[in-house]
């Protein structure tokens, strides 16, 4: 096998991982591995051959080029699945214009502190959330009062009543 077979296939890795970062939300792992994975097929052109303008068009082609390709085309295909994921309410369907969403008045928890955004789940889901402008701990209990877009508010409320817990007798 050739070393230029070997850089090729390196930056097709590299390309993949860029790409995979946009499917696998890592924080950013995957950009770092798919950036290290491309320089190691600049390495091989550089250790491989006398003339630098090889390795300069490597560098450049895979450092520089690379990343932008793959950022580009994933920012020009993702508006249009993170639009759609937005709009989508908690049952998977979106709501008509004027409708409410589903989440204004459930009950859930905070799963980190709002200063004032954060994260919390309602019905087991994870959202992004931001509260009515005080600070809410972890662990606390919210209701949802308005959604707008992606742009979900909360506000600290007691802990709900738990329907298992209520006799027949107390709704006498």
């Amino acid at each position: 096998m050739s070393y230029l077979s070997i850089a090729i296939i390196l930056a097709v890795l590299g390309l993949v991982l860029f790409l995979a970062e946009y499917f696998l939300p890592t924080g950013g792992l995957l950009i770092v591995c798919g950036f290290l994975v491309s320089a190691g097929a600049v390495g091989v052109i550089a250790a491989n051959t006398e003339d630098y303008r090889e390795t300069i068009a490597a560098i450049v082609i895979l450092c520089i080029g690379e990343p932008i390709f793959a950022i580009a085309g994933m920012s020009l295909a993702g508006k249009r699945l993170a639009l759609k994921a937005v709009a989508e309410s908690s049952d998977g369907e979106a709501p008509a214009d004027g409708e409410p969403s589903p989440l204004v008045g459930r009950f859930g928890k905070t799963l980190t502190p709002l200063r004032p955004s954060g994260a919390a789940e309602f019905d087991g889901r994870r959202f992004d959330v931001v509260s009515e402008g005080m600070p809410i701990e972890a662990d606390a209990w919210v209701k949802c009062i308005e959604v707008k877009g992606a742009r979900v508010v909360v506000r600290p409320v007691p802990k709900p009543p738990d329907l298992n817990e209520i006799e027949l007798e107390d709704l006498k």
